[in-house]
């Protein structure tokens, strides 16, 4: 029996290309993330992104996805339990049945190499988020580091996105790119997210939201994922205690129905004290009981925001 009542939703992690570098399985003692240790919670059910790999080209990077979700789709054959969700048909049965499942995202624009084709492909292997930009100037734009907006094919990328029914996700992207994607999401009547983007009022960093941008989202019916990635919360002697801090101020924006997790983990290197991987996360229902968080609002944290917003966009 599950030990808390609820699911676990988390909106981002790199784990499934750690998995496919060490070739690992789902279930593993290698990662942050394995999904057998996930049995405290009644379903779980993780975004996977691949990442694009700063070092390597575009093209590259795009080899890199499609061998990444090749080995994904292997591993699936041997693993009835595990489910990858490409709609809310498929969500609603994981819930019902208490199963592990993932969803695929990209992060990283630059796998896309120019080609807009190459986006459809995406959709068709069952990503349902792209992270516009990670870092440095690509063929989509500015990240957060650089600054500047969208290039004319990061604009032509994120129209057909829109089209398609994949959601941009804003973290790691430059200020100008924010305003960007929120007015052409705006323009469509659709939201928009940040799968794993910490509090600037908490901890000013340039990979972190400001309060008007937690707004911005939050209004376009989006989500926002707090991570665990230490330098993004609070520096030194980063603590579960910390993670919760930036959860809390977003709840204070009025973001009870916003906030989730996205704990970028596998993607991290030094994690909240004393956090290990996926198996501890109770340590935050610790947490969150013992500043007065309500179990409703617990719940929804854990699962219920980032569930109820899959269903409306998938």
């Amino acid at each position: 029996m599950s030990k808390f009542p609820f699911g676990l939703c988390d909106t981002h992690c790199d784990t499934l290309l750690c998995m496919r570098g060490e070739k690992t399985d789902f279930n593993n003692d290698r990662h942050h993330i394995s999904f057998d240790r996930t049995a405290d919670f009644t379903y779980y059910t993780q975004v996977m992104a691949v990442y694009s790999t700063a070092s390597l080209s575009d093209e590259e990077c795009w080899r890199q996805f499609l061998d990444t979700t090749d080995y994904a789709q292997t591993l699936l054959s041997s693993h009835p339990e595990i489910m990858q969700c490409r709609t809310k048909e498929d969500l609603a049965f994981v819930r019902a049945r208490g199963l592990r499942s993932f969803i695929l995202a990209v992060e990283g624009g630059k796998l896309l190499g120019g080609d807009l084709s190459r986006l459809d492909e995406c959709y068709a292997r069952g990503v349902r988020f792209l992270t516009l930009v990670w870092g440095g100037e690509t063929c989509m734009g500015g990240a957060h580091d650089v600054g500047g907006g969208l290039s004319p094919f990061g604009i032509s990328v994120l129209k057909r996105m829109l089209e398609l029914g994949i959601v941009p996700d804003v973290s790691h992207a430059s200020k100008e790119i924010f305003y960007q994607t929120a007015a052409y999401c705006d323009d469509a009547g659709v939201p928009f997210m940040a799968t794993h983007s910490n509090s600037a009022a908490v901890w000013e960093h340039t990979r972190n939201l400001t309060d008007e941008q937690f707004r911005m989202i939050m209004h376009s019916g989006g989500l926002v994922g707090v991570s665990f990635c230490t330098p993004h919360l609070g520096g030194e002697n980063v603590t579960v205690s910390t993670v919760v801090d930036h959860i809390e101020h977003y709840l204070s924006l009025g973001g009870e129905h916003t906030v989730c997790f996205g704990g970028d983990l596998d993607g991290i290197g030094d994690m909240p004290v004393p956090m290990t991987g996926v198996g501890d996360m109770g340590l935050y229902y610790e947490e969150m009981a013992k500043r007065g968080f309500s179990e409703r609002l617990i719940a929804d944290i854990f699962s219920g925001n980032a569930m109820a917003f899959f269903e409306r966009v998938l």
